[in-house]
């Protein structure tokens, strides 16, 4: 026993190891805390988007797009989203982990739990329209986005197919038409005479809106359905805009 200290004694002294201060564990116990605190609200917010792209979409109109309900899923998961919830996830198992007691938990426990705190976090955020902004800012102030997640104008920017969204520029009531500039900037003239306009306002200037019916010709639409949407989204920069 007393060679086993000695030799060991002795390694210290020419590693030249010198005990850490009570502060260093103390420091990085906190700092894997904080750590585990924000990653846990970054896949909060992950969460929030995804329940706010999938409760934006429109399940009912797949036969438009000639897609089986199955095959509508498969489309319009927002997969990004899905992808950094797990990220987030798995980073914030890491940190609790790494914590003074952290080591005593199985890392599906911790996954699990911190599944459950992100769900109740997104959700909030979702209620609250925190997730709202989130998206706003991304659509502005990152083009590429628009890309990489399947969103409302990707599900009801098919004119040819009986679907068309956007916002109202101005409202004819006389001639029961309206003008209408799409998530392209291309202007319609919409056609609503007999029209069922679904929602809980009215139809008005500079409302967001989606819509059902038939291309008459290249700049005419006749709408046999109107849904009023929330109306945050933008309209779309792009140079394939026409008018």
């Amino acid at each position: 026993m007393r060679d086993i200290s000695k030799k060991s004694l002795e390694e210290i002294k020419n590693k030249k190891i010198s005990p850490k201060s009570r502060w260093y564990f103390l420091t990085r116990n906190y700092f894997f805390w904080f750590m585990f605190g924000l990653t846990t609200i970054l896949g909060g917010i992950a969460f929030g988007m995804i329940l706010l792209i999938i409760s934006d979409l429109d399940w009912d109109i797949h036969p438009y797009l000639g897609l089986s309900l199955p095959g509508a899923v498969v489309v319009s998961l927002p997969y990004l989203w899905i992808a950094l919830l797990l990220f987030f996830l798995f980073i914030t198992c890491c940190h609790f982990i790494h914590t003074r007691t952290g080591y005593r938990y199985r890392f599906i426990i911790v996954f699990f739990l911190s599944l459950l705190i992100g769900a109740l976090l997104g959700f909030n955020f979702y209620q609250y329209g925190w997730t709202e902004a989130v998206e706003k800012q991304l659509r502005e102030r990152a083009p590429v986005y628009q890309r990489l997640v399947y969103s409302r104008e990707n599900q009801w920017m098919h004119p040819e197919k009986g679907l068309l969204c956007g916002a109202v520029t101005e409202i004819m009531p006389e001639k029961t038409l309206f003008l209408l500039k799409d998530y392209l900037n291309k202007k319609w003239e919409v056609n609503s005479n007999q029209a069922r306009v679904k929602g809980n306002l009215p139809l008005a200037r500079n409302q967001h809106i989606k819509i059902i019916g038939s291309q008459l010709s290249d700049s005419v639409f006749k709408a046999t359905e109107i849904r009023i949407t929330r109306g945050y989204y933008q309209l779309i920069p792009t140079n394939r805009g026409r008018d």
